[in-house]
């Protein structure tokens, strides 16, 4: 039957496999997130941003077109629904190629926002890098509809998601930052932009709805210097040439089409100058 001490022994280590033994059964193991449809995305996910976790046909769509899959917004934390989930100027999907986060707008924590960054050394910014193969402007979010991309609201001193970040009543893309005498809006204008909408079908591009880009200050018809102060204060001088376009506008108090440097005079409003960046020579000017 053996010794006391060798019984007690026998007894504990008996107690101590049936206490292991519950505690087993009684902890039940860590379960993964709930993923019905086994797509790689849980349920909670789905649910938060809209997808039917019931269906796996979600995982591989893209309805932010930013070159990533849902299931591949989820694994980088990204938004589906939104084409630059961390607001740095550049998409999602190019996030990838230039090795950055998708989640941080610094990812190497140098001060400068990931979009401004040009990764390849090639003279253009990471946020730029993808404008050759896009459609048109409106490719690139515009969240408070100011006409001015998001991507470039900071290079002008603006704020994403507020229209008029000055609050002087006159929305951010109508205005000249940068005083170059093109509005905001215009900066990345393309010819051909295959989304520059007319939604009203009245000739004019949705952008340009409204639009006051200034008050002719003054002309001198003997030098062809036009002077023009934009809606934020600012003077806009340029020369007139016998190439200068001048286009009628509904409010400038004739039909709309083609005027002459008679329609130049102080006090006519402006909605638009087209300049040429290099002569200061005016190519184009739209008046109210």
């Amino acid at each position: 039957m053996g010794s006391p001490q060798m019984r007690l022994l026998k007894t504990t280590a008996t107690s101590l496999l049936a206490v292991a033994a519950a505690m087993a059964f009684a902890v039940p193991a860590q379960a993964g997130p709930r993923d019905s449809d086994h797509d790689g995305m849980p349920n909670r996910w789905e649910k938060k941003h809209g997808l039917n976790p019931h269906s796996r046909a979600d995982a591989k769509k893209d309805p932010d077109h930013d070159g990533l899959s849902n299931r591949r917004e989820y694994k980088l934390r990204g938004n589906p629904h939104d084409e630059d989930t961390d607001n740095d100027g550049q998409d999602d999907g190019d996030e990838r190629r230039t090795r950055t986060k998708v989640n941080k707008a610094d990812s190497d924590r140098d001060g400068i926002l990931d979009g401004d960054e040009d990764a390849d050394r090639d003279g253009v910014a990471n946020e730029d890098e993808d404008d050759a193969y896009e459609r048109c402007a409106a490719d690139d979010d515009d969240r408070d509809r100011d006409f001015v991309a998001d991507e470039d609201e900071n290079e002008l001193h603006l704020r994403v998601g507020d229209a008029d970040s000055d609050d002087d009543g006159v929305r951010d893309g109508a205005e000249d930052r940068d005083g170059d005498g093109a509005s905001n809006e215009d900066e990345d204008d393309k010819n051909g932009d295959a989304c520059n909408g007319d939604r009203d079908r009245d000739g004019k591009s949705d952008e340009d709805e409204g639009d006051r880009f200034g008050t002719i200050t003054s002309f001198d018809a003997g030098t062809g210097t036009l002077v023009v102060t934009t809606v934020a204060s600012r003077r806009v001088s340029v020369e007139v040439t016998d190439d200068t376009e001048i286009e009628l506008g509904d409010e400038s108090g004739h039909d709309e089409g083609d005027g002459s440097t008679t329609d130049l005079v102080a006090g006519a409003g402006v909605a638009e100058l087209e300049i040429d960046r290099e002569t200061r020579d005016l190519e184009k000017i739209k008046l109210l």
